[in-house]
């Protein structure tokens, strides 16, 4: 179903053109006791779920005691809700769009086509992770690190083309010369997690370190499994000190470098927020505060941290410019991005 059809089929009151007496209100009045909702844009089970719920609990008490409430919104890769916010959600700052990377930078490396709205026409509030994306492989393996998986050949699993599980065995191979022979179809690291259970795969990549220690931490932790790289232009520091090299240093070509490094910047802001571009500035401000204010409280990160999450937040003001500089890079390292991640 096209993303404007989907929109359309949504029964969701609301009304574009607000009136002036609510626009005058202050931030603090307006926010006082309202309802906020936010909109993740994946299925509820999910790491970008479990964040906007440990959100949501906390960040009332920073928001004049609105009320945020959680409504899950998937389809199309995370696009719908893009758009859903971008033509259809209220305009006034009751609106919050937990989004996914990968629907931000569709432009530049995905189908522009397949998207109507604008990522940089929102105001963004925050990023609750810069996650680092990691690759697994069997310990059994004859493959023991990943400088090896460049001289012998090992079986990898993927999930569909656009997920981080397919994308990024595909881009190391493309960029660094990995020899990974791909297995897809699976739906989800869910899958892929039986599937190395199951010998049926060797490893599989793009699987974020607050999620496996969140989802899958025996898989390490009984030692069936081996992390063999990670990438991130800030490296995990618990990643690193285990040892785990960075995908980045073994590619030797500059362009092919700059072109992982595009990649693995949309990774920084990787669990955004954001609102419609004609919230009022002062509204913004006071979400963005109250969203600073809640990465900071030390029962929001004793909650995260319970869950196996991570704390690795950014600002609103470094969302928009990690994102600028994915979607302003030049056109050269936006092809070989591009490239880089489609199969074969």
């Amino acid at each position: 179903m096209q993303i404007r059809s989907a929109l359309a089929a949504l029964t969701v009151a609301t009304t574009l053109a607000l009136a002036g007496p609510l626009y005058a209100q202050d931030a603090a009045t307006f926010y006082k006791g309202r309802n906020i909702d936010i909109v993740v844009a994946s299925p509820s089970g999910g790491g970008f779920d479990a964040y906007a719920r440990i959100i949501a609990r906390h960040m009332p008490k920073y928001l004049y005691g609105a009320n945020l409430i959680v409504k899950n919104m998937p389809g199309a890769g995370a696009k719908l809700a893009a758009a859903y916010m971008a033509d259809v959600a209220p305009r006034d700052g009751t609106v919050i769009l937990a989004a996914q990377p990968g629907s931000l930078v569709e432009s530049i490396l995905g189908d522009a086509k397949a998207i109507t709205y604008k990522p940089l026409s929102f105001q963004y509030i925050g990023s609750a992770e810069a996650f680092t994306s990691l690759c697994l492989m069997r310990s059994d393996s004859d493959v023991k690190s990943y400088a090896q998986l460049h001289e012998k050949e090992a079986v990898f699993g993927g999930d569909q083309i656009g997920s981080t599980t397919h994308d990024h065995s595909v881009m190391f191979g493309k960029l660094s010369g990995a020899k990974m022979k791909m297995v897809t179809g699976y739906k989800g690291t869910t899958d892929l997690v039986l599937a190395i259970e199951r010998k049926e795969i060797e490893g599989f990549c793009g699987y974020a370190w607050s999620s496996l220690f969140a989802r899958s931490p025996e898989l390490v932790t009984s030692g069936r499994v081996r992390i063999i790289n990670q990438i991130a232009l800030t490296p995990h520091p618990e990643a690193t000190k285990a040892g785990v090299p960075n995908a980045l240093d073994f590619v030797k070509d500059p362009l092919n470098k700059k072109a992982m490094e595009l990649i693995a910047t949309v990774q920084e802001f990787g669990r955004p927020y954001a609102v419609h571009g004609a919230v009022p500035k002062d509204r913004v401000e006071a979400l963005r505060k109250a969203f600073d204010a809640t990465m900071a409280d030390p029962e929001y990160q004793a909650e995260v941290t319970k869950a196996a999450l991570d704390v690795s937040p950014r600002t609103g003001a470094q969302v928009t410019e990690l994102l600028r500089r994915v979607l302003e890079a030049p056109q050269d390292v936006q092809d070989k991005a591009r490239w880089s991640i489609t199969y074969p």
